[in-house]
């Protein structure tokens, strides 16, 4: 039994010796082929074969029932392990062979994929000699696994149990069939390759967010967060932006307006590829005759991909002034309105010590500007301004309040004869003209923008005559305390020396002063 087994061992010894050696004839005459296609193959080629399998394969009922494959062949085309396609079909050792970049063989774009994928992770070799006994097994494996997608299997029952008959003509069996679950699991893992859950696996499909204005930190931020929980397995850069990743969450920031869209490149850092050149197919030209499939195709890391921008916005200020002075006045408040008639108010800022406001984050577009509290001493402004807000841009406009100011009426009131019936004279109270006061400053007197106008004591007016109505106005006052005098009386009345003391205290306030005179 011995003898037996060691003659067959020569046996299989001396047919891959001469397979190889007719293998290597082909593989020169290769060298002096014409040029290379634009996938970088020879536009021809001999292929050469080698027993890969030690027994013969059985009925493979999953890929075509009733037929025998026999043993599987190890191929070489053009300098790279080749795969036959199509089960059951022939080939010829040392035929001549022509190469395209597409398939003849009839398959869907996934099972075009697959296939990118199985030679990229599967068995490729460039060594121009007899295999070894490991090699055998791994091409084994491929080939089991390229014919379990042409059959469009892959991934199911069937496709393992046929690739297990296959694998069991290898010289180790389970080490082949082990090779063939690694390829069918890192082909899985590509092809259904798990992205984050907000993230697109093509640019144009990439999905836009939208940075929003954050007032506490002052920037620009959004947290997105990977419902797939595969964030981990993948790196991310983005040019202009920071990122912070925190488990299954990240988070986009900018301190500066970006409202162009900017690509974001999620990469795969766990092994996981994108296939992204064809492989090469043969035929030969004749019908019924095998087409193969060979060299490993580039490949680059997964990528999916995001698109960011920020929110489109811009600030407004507000300058704030005397309207006569030009002093700049601290204490208004203005409410920043989306509508103009001031109803949906969506900010409100107040002037500072130098008369200046600025808003916080706007969105870019039209606003309007209305003041809601004046500054002490001044007239509340009933103007309505117009802001109009541009991305990444600072607005100003300027507004002006006049100052509050009063006024005294000042009569004299005294006994004037009305009748007299024969016995007696009847008089009544009327105000009388001619009556002559001073006016001053009962206390220090300031603008409203701080400015002192007078002293205490200061004369405002010297001399104040009532009129024909019997009184006279003091107007245009600044808000304070004033004292009015009684300097001339009308000839028949006593004049009234006592000082009358008045506060004027705001906006169009009148403080009316009477005198009263006896004859």
């Amino acid at each position: 039994m011995r003898k037996l087994r060691r003659k067959e061992h020569m046996k299989q010894k001396l047919k891959r010796f001469m397979a190889g050696f007719m293998a290597m004839l082909t593989l020169v005459g290769t060298l002096f082929t014409n040029g290379t296609t634009a996938f970088a193959a020879s536009p021809q080629a001999n292929i050469a074969f080698w027993n890969a399998s030690v027994k013969n394969s059985g009925e493979v009922s999953e890929l075509k029932p009733g037929f025998n494959h026999g043993k599987i062949l190890y191929s070489i085309l053009d300098g790279n392990s080749a795969y036959c396609m199509n089960f059951g079909l022939r080939a010829d050792g040392g035929q001549l062979m022509n190469s395209y970049d597409d398939a003849s063989t009839s398959m869907s774009a996934q099972q075009r994929k697959l296939l990118s994928y199985c030679l990229y992770y599967g068995f490729n070799s460039t060594q121009k000699a007899a295999p070894s006994n490991s090699q055998c097994d791994e091409y084994i494996a491929t080939q089991a696994m390229v014919w379990v997608i042409v059959a469009d299997i892959f991934g199911t029952g069937s496709g393992d149990s046929a690739a297990r008959k296959l694998c069991n003509t290898a010289p180790s069996p389970d080490s082949s069939y082990s090779y063939y679950e690694r390829l069918r699991d890192n082909i899985s893992s590509s092809y259904n390759a798990t992205l984050p859950s907000f993230a697109s696996r093509r640019t144009s499909e990439a999905p836009t967010y939208e940075l929003k204005w954050n007032e506490g930190s002052q920037r620009f931020e959004t947290t997105l967060y990977d419902s797939n929980g595969v964030l981990s397995d993948f790196d991310f850069g983005i040019s202009g932006y920071s990122v912070d990743k925190n488990g299954n969450s990240i988070t986009i920031s900018s301190t500066s307006v970006n409202t162009t869209a900017t690509t974001g490149t999620f990469t795969s850092n766990a092994g996981k590829v994108e296939t992204t050149s064809s492989c090469v197919f043969w035929l030969t030209g004749k019908s019924g005759y095998q087409e193969f499939i060979s060299e490993r195709p580039t490949a680059d890391p997964v990528k999916a991909y995001i698109k960011v921008k920020t929110e489109n916005i811009g600030y407004g200020e507000l300058t704030k002034t005397d309207e006569s002075s030009g002093v700049k006045l601290s204490g208004a408040v203005y409410g920043i309105y989306s509508d103009s008639g001031c109803t949906n108010r969506v900010q409100t800022m107040t002037t500072d010590g130098n008369g200046y406001a600025k808003s916080a984050a706007l969105v870019a577009g039209t606003y309007y500007v209305k003041e809601i509290t004046a500054p002490k001493g001044y007239v509340l402004s009933g103007k309505v301004h117009t802001l109009t807000v541009k991305a990444g841009q600072t607005t100003g406009i300027s507004a002006t309040d006049k100052e509050q100011l009063g006024a005294i009426t000042i009569y004299k009131e005294g006994e004037v004869l009305s009748s007299w019936n024969g016995s007696n004279f009847t008089y009544e109270k009327k105000k009388l003209s001619g009556a002559a006061f001073k006016v001053t400053a009962g206390a220090d007197i300031y603008k409203a923008d701080g400015t002192k106008v007078y002293s205490a004591g200061d004369v405002v007016a010297e001399s104040l005559t009532t009129g024909t109505d019997g009184q006279v106005v003091l107007s245009d006052l600044h808000l304070g305390t004033y004292v009015i005098t009684e300097i001339k009386s009308i000839d028949g009345y006593t004049i009234n020396t006592t000082p009358q003391t008045v506060a004027v205290e705001y906006k169009d306030q009148t403080v009316t002063v009477q005198y009263e005179s006896t004859t």
